[in-house]
């Protein structure tokens, strides 16, 4: 059994994460041997995005802001999306019209510093978790399902521990979270030297495959993420690097809630041996490895992407 420290096993997890695909989906497993799903590749056919559902749009006061949202209104449970930090609540066309047609209601909401979110500079910050509480509130959620990419996976992580009794479920993609242990942070930075900050947003987050194959969605997720800056955008977090608060792995590993870790098998970022890192402590959780995927899975590989994802909600949810 993985320990609550920063000594894993890593030849298991490299095990896990990169030699370990032949395992069937969901196959049964002790927990010091995660569970993996190999999502089935697309890599070479573009997936052009869907036609725009019906979402209302609004704005939610927080203290010192207000947040930018869109809704889709219904009856099913709801999910929320918390976006990466290359985009805002406008980036999940391909995630809304199959989370709705699944039967979920499906809120997305732009964090501060992001597309239509407005920030009053003299305002109070209350906090990320803070403004997702407000936000659940105001529009009468009072559990709801988790999905969080890259930047917004840790934001749903951290939620998940300070408020675990709201999270219904987690799905975290394609993120390095915010962990306080600086063997892993120091893994985590290893990944990408100088300059690796400095080349372009597109380079970073989107893998060679959809870059090859889809030049028009490349320049179509550029628009979203040129779109999504409220002001000039820096350089990418480092591993446990963030303002604020850095969550333990003994936070992790006490999550009660149904976990999905999933990463593209180009994610610069986070590939799949370094989110066994979150599987391994997390018992009864789930990791799948989204194929031609880099940092930005949601997008590149959305139909291997959503049906992932709903296959654990619907088998999950409760």
């Amino acid at each position: 059994m993985a320990k609550d420290d920063s000594s894993i096993n890593r030849r298991q997890a490299m095990t896990l994460a990169g030699l370990s695909l032949a395992i069937p989906a969901w196959s049964s497993a002790a927990p010091a041997a995660p569970r993996l799903r190999e999502a089935a590749p697309e890599l070479a056919v573009p997936q052009p995005l869907p036609p725009p559902i019906e979402m209302r749009e609004g704005l939610v006061d927080v203290p010192g802001a207000r947040l930018f949202h869109r809704d889709s209104g219904g009856k099913g449970p709801a999910i929320l999306l918390a976006h990466p930090g290359t985009g805002s609540a406008l980036i999940w066309a391909y995630q809304e019209a199959a989370l709705v047609a699944a039967g979920y209601r499906v809120v997305a909401w732009s964090r501060r510093g992001h597309y239509g979110t407005v920030v009053e500079q003299a305002g109070p910050n209350s906090g990320a978790s803070d403004d997702i509480d407000r936000l659940a509130d105001t529009l009468k959620i009072d559990r709801f399902h988790a999905l969080g990419s890259a930047a917004g996976g840790g934001v749903m992580l951290d939620y998940a521990v300070a408020r675990p009794h709201r999270v219904r479920t987690l799905a975290i993609a394609c993120s390095i979270g915010n962990i306080a242990d600086p063997a892993y942070s120091a893994r985590s930075v290893a990944l990408r030297p100088a300059p690796f900050d400095k080349l372009p947003a597109e380079l970073r987050e989107l893998g060679p495959c959809y870059r090859a194959a889809n030049p028009e969605g490349v320049a179509q997720w550029l628009a979203l993420e040129h779109k999504a800056r409220a002001a000039p955008m820096g350089p990418p977090p480092a591993a446990g690097q963030r303002n604020g608060p850095r969550t333990q792995w003994s936070d992790v590993a006490a999550l009660p809630m149904p976990i999905l870790w999933m990463t593209g098998d180009a994610d610069l970022f986070t590939p799949p041996p370094l989110l066994a890192e979150f599987h391994a402590r997390t018992r009864g959780s789930e990791m799948a490895i989204i194929h031609g995927a880099g940092h930005s899975a949601y997008w590149e590989q959305p139909r291997a992407f959503n049906a992932t994802l709903i296959d654990f909600l619907k088998r999950r949810g409760g």
